[in-house]
This record gives C-alpha cells, structure tokens and sequence, in this order.
C-alpha cells in the first residue's frame, strides 16, 4: 500500500467514527443517514455542474468543484439536520452500527472529492494521478470499480436497476 491509500483510508475511516457518534449522540440512525445522501448530491452536483460554471466564470474548474462541494455539503449538513429532527428515525439497539455504514458512506464520498480535487489542481500528469494507477484503495474509491462491477453483475442477471451502467 501507498501513501495515498493510507491518507484515503484515513479519511474515511476518520469520518466514520466521527458519523458513528454523532448518530449515537443524536440517538438515531437517521442523522447520518439523511446527511450520507446529502453528501453523495453534493458531490454529484460539484462534480457535474463545475465545468460549466468555471467556464461562465473564468474560473479553474478544481476551484468551483471545491467551493461547490463545501457550500453544498454545509447545505447538506443542515438539511440532514432538519429531516432527522422531523422524522426521529431510529433503528433503536442498531443505531451505532448504521451510523458507522452511512459514516463510511460519507468518507467515501469525502475521500473521493480530495481525490478528484487534487487531480483538477494537477491534471493528469500530476503526482496523484500518477500514484492512482498502482495504489489499490485510492483507485477502488477513486474509480468505483467494485460498485461497477456489482451493478454490471445485477443489471445481466436482471436483479439491477433498468438501466445500463456501462451506458451513463
């Protein structure tokens, strides 16, 4: 393992626990459930609306990513917040355990934007980018080919969604 393996592996398991027990604290799994899928929309909407708004903007497309995924995620923090105060939900003795799954969701997602962040500062032929190829934990979080795989797995025996993975 490299470098980078250890620094994403860190984040994501640092942002685990920190999930873990902000669930437990909260007394409920719906805190870091409702914040996991306003994360994983931040970071689709950073990711795909940067490009076009760095170009209206003259900006470096790294630069928007960032600031995007910052405001959105704060967003996403608060609306987390907000729904699990609506919905109290709780899964009762289980809590501490989703916590952390939804809390490795969210490092996830947090190591994947350093990643891809660093990469737009770089470009392609930058240290990271390099590193990437070889390094086989910054590349699974990097590139989802694990969550690929299963779903190209599910979607030929029908058991996935209705649609094509390998096609968007």
């Amino acid at each position: 393992m490299l470098w980078i393996d250890w620094m994403t592996l860190a984040i994501v398991l640092g942002v685990a626990i920190t999930q873990t027990v902000r669930g437990v604290k909260a007394g409920g799994m719906g805190l870091p459930m409702f914040e996991a899928a306003g994360f994983v929309v931040a970071a689709v909407a950073a990711t795909n609306l940067s490009g076009g708004i760095a170009q209206a903007l003259h900006m470096q497309k790294a630069i928007v990513m960032l600031v995007m995924f910052v405001l959105l995620g704060v967003g996403a923090l608060f609306l987390g917040r907000w729904l699990y105060t609506v919905t109290d939900l709780s899964f009762q003795s289980l809590d501490g355990f989703f916590s952390f799954v939804f809390g490795v969701v969210v490092g996830w997602i947090f190591a994947h934007m350093v990643l891809r962040i660093i990469m737009g500062f770089q470009g392609t032929g930058g240290s990271v980018a390099a590193v990437i190829n070889t390094a086989p934990v910054a590349r699974e979080i990097f590139q989802f080919r694990g969550w690929n795989w299963l779903m190209r797995l599910l979607f030929r025996v029908r058991l996935g969604p209705e649609f094509n993975p390998d096609i968007g």
